[in-house]
């Protein structure tokens, strides 16, 4: 400290106003701000008004060393003073407990705004429920617990994000939950138990994400929601036409302009004769597509990838993320047989990821090239498995296939055009 004060002896730090200093600690590691009450008895206790608690992994790794976290974390809510704004406990060590519950009794419910509370080790367990008395809650994010929110509960109404995952809650009244919290921008669900019909409302959702199971998705006021991001976990059944139902319920999303979609939950769109030709529905706002884990060796899917694409009339970015190990030759055969289609007429930019450079990548790529018009880059980024050159051999090939647009450039894996 003798080096941040003045020439008199006057200790310039400690003289800050309180919001300062706490802003200061907050910006520390835990360790490091309880550590700062060994400067002076002035110091001792400002580490406890600090608003945020985090427990995280460097905790864990530079502080721990042997103990245990349960009492450490009581102890300091225990003596915590003033209010408490942020409470993280991201510990890779740490148990499912009954002692969970009792740090939530101890966090100030007038006052906490961020929650995050990730176990990594036991069974699910079922969270208190003075967790739905936090009515200032902005963001919450819980990992390897039960949530269910008691009868009668209207909703966390300041709630901006909300993130669970690996958390066991009742799927048919998640619906109800998440209308209830009309504040809510950014909604993310990985790996909770599977949903019959998974329905969003969000009058001010933007973003999201899902990884799981589901056998159809709704979505209810949701004007301003314009990056969907959606993976599944299981083989997905393609009856009852889920991947029909898919589209239309994407395409009654005015705003939506990324996607992000594993590639197979297209595949039923074949079955049902809709592909390869352009849906009599679109998906008129978007401008960027992902699709991931495409097989280039089933016919229903590129077929699918196929139709999608034309069924988004505005589409700027499109990026392709490969995963295949076999070359069929129907495949590539059925690529040749379609014709060039002249609805991409603002594609700019294609990316292919993990490719490979096998027949059936190489003429859909083609296919591609001949139809966009206004086509600016191609960039591709090989299977390091399967080519071994950095894809220029891949390049070479591609430059003498015939392409709709002629500003167009190859950008290879190190980012230089070719």
């Amino acid at each position: 400290m003798d080096d941040l004060g003045l020439a008199s002896g006057v200790d310039t730090i400690t003289t800050l106003p309180r919001s300062i200093i706490e802003n200061i600690l907050s910006r520390l590691p835990l360790r490091e701000m309880v550590r700062t009450s060994l400067l002076s008895r002035e110091w001792k206790h400002k580490w406890l008004t600090c608003p945020e608690l985090v427990f995280d992994v460097w905790f864990d790794q530079m502080f721990l060393t042997g103990c245990e976290l349960n009492p450490i974390i009581h102890h300091v809510l225990r003596h915590h003073r003033g209010p408490l704004l942020r409470f993280t406990v991201q510990v890779p060590s740490i148990r499912s407990c009954p002692e969970i519950d009792e740090w939530l009794h101890l966090l100030p419910n007038h006052t906490l705004q961020d929650l995050f509370l990730r176990v990594s080790i036991g069974g699910e367990r079922r969270l208190t429920t003075h967790l739905f008395t936090f009515q200032h809650l902005r963001n919450l994010s819980l990992e390897s617990c039960t949530f269910h929110p008691p009868l009668g509960f209207e909703g966390f109404n300041k709630l901006v994000t909300l993130e669970l995952q690996n958390v066991g809650l009742m799927p048919d009244r998640f619906g109800d939950f998440l209308a209830s919290c009309s504040a809510v921008q950014t909604l993310k669900l990985f790996h909770c138990p599977a949903f019959n019909c998974l329905e969003i409302t969000g009058p001010r959702l933007k973003l999201l994400e899902f990884d799981g199971i589901f056998s159809s998705i709704s979505f209810k006021n949701c004007p301003l929601l314009r990056d969907v991001r959606l993976a599944f976990s299981l083989e997905l059944n393609m009856e009852n036409g889920f991947s029909l139902s898919l589209v239309e319920s994407l395409s009654c999303l005015p705003a939506l302009e990324e996607l992000k979609l594993q590639a197979n939950a297209l595949e039923g769109l074949f079955r049902y004769g809709a592909a390869p030709v352009k849906l009599a529905i679109a998906l008129k706002s978007l401008k960027n597509l992902h699709l991931t884990n495409m097989y280039f060796e089933k016919i229903a899917e590129i077929a699918s990838a196929i139709s999608f694409i034309r069924s988004c009339p505005i589409l700027q970015k499109l990026r392709i993320t490969g995963y295949t190990y076999e070359v069929v030759d129907s495949v590539a055969g059925f690529l040749r047989s379609q014709e060039p289609f002249e609805c991409l007429a603002q594609l700019k930019s294609i990316k292919m990821q993990l490719f490979c450079g096998n027949d059936s990548e190489m003429e859909f790529l083609k296919y591609m090239l001949a139809s966009a018009a206004a086509l600016e880059e191609t960039a591709i980024t090989p299977h390091s498995g399967c080519v071994t050159d950095g894809g220029e051999a891949i390049l070479n090939e591609l430059k003498q296939y015939p392409r709709a647009s002629s500003r167009a450039e190859f950008i290879s894996s190190d980012g230089k055009a070719r």
